[in-house]
């Protein structure tokens, strides 16, 4: 599966892609042309494809170009800072040239407040939340067979510990925490989880093995 990853320059994309490659993937990275050599190389490193993109106006008339011919999109970056308009975020430019490439999966990792706007008062986030909040409304009306994953608090802890998967069904109880890993995980699992399109999950650290909290939630993965 070609999978084309937005966000490889973070810790998280990067764990995304690892994990991607690890599975016999072929994970893409999007990479800007302005810093690309920071990355490059470590990605190439990881197994991943690095597609180098143009930064400026032209950048969003390229993308549909860049995605076509994937079997996933997975937006593992950020959603655009303040004053940022929702539909030239970077997620929406994303999903919008999803849609144009005909690329028809489509899994976005939010937080833990996303659709619901619960600000990060305590630590100066509200900004990334209300991104957070809009790149998800943006999603879900567009004609994507889509997943959101919310996670809790991003950790470098190792992977391989137990999560917490649920469907998202109504009000959310303090947000913990989970390690990048077991989130990178988490995300090359739904890729081929039809029951979860349309879905939104939320994920922390908890008592389940993965792959039984996948099943409990999705049934088994052959059906």
């Amino acid at each position: 599966m070609r999978v084309v990853v937005l966000g490889c320059s973070t810790a998280l994309g990067g764990l995304v892609a690892a994990a991607l490659a690890a599975r016999g993937d072929r994970p893409v990275a999007l990479l800007r042309a302005a810093t690309a050599g920071a990355h490059g190389d470590r990605l190439r490193a990881l197994g991943a494809e690095a597609v180098l993109m143009e930064d400026g106006p032209r950048a969003a008339a390229a993308l549909p170009a860049a995605l076509r011919g994937a079997d996933a999109l997975v937006l593992a970056a950020g959603t655009g800072g303040p004053g940022t308009a929702a539909g030239r975020s970077p997620a929406a430019r994303f999903a919008a040239a999803g849609e144009q490439a005909g690329v028809r999966r489509y899994l976005m990792v939010s937080n833990w407040y996303g659709a619901d706007g619960q600000p990060w008062t305590t630590d100066g986030k509200d900004a990334y939340v209300a991104g957070k909040t809009a790149a998800e409304a943006d999603v879900r009306t567009r004609d994507l067979d889509w997943t959101i994953l919310r996670t809790g608090r991003l950790t470098d802890a190792p992977a391989g510990g137990g999560v917490r998967l649920a469907r998202a069904t109504g009000p959310l109880p303090p947000p913990g925490e989970i390690g990048r890993a077991d989130v990178a995980a988490v995300v090359v699992a739904l890729l081929e989880r039809p029951a979860a399109i349309g879905r939104i999950c939320e994920l922390t650290a908890g008592p389940v093995p993965l792959d039984r909290a996948l099943d409990d939630v999705f049934g088994t993965a052959d059906g």
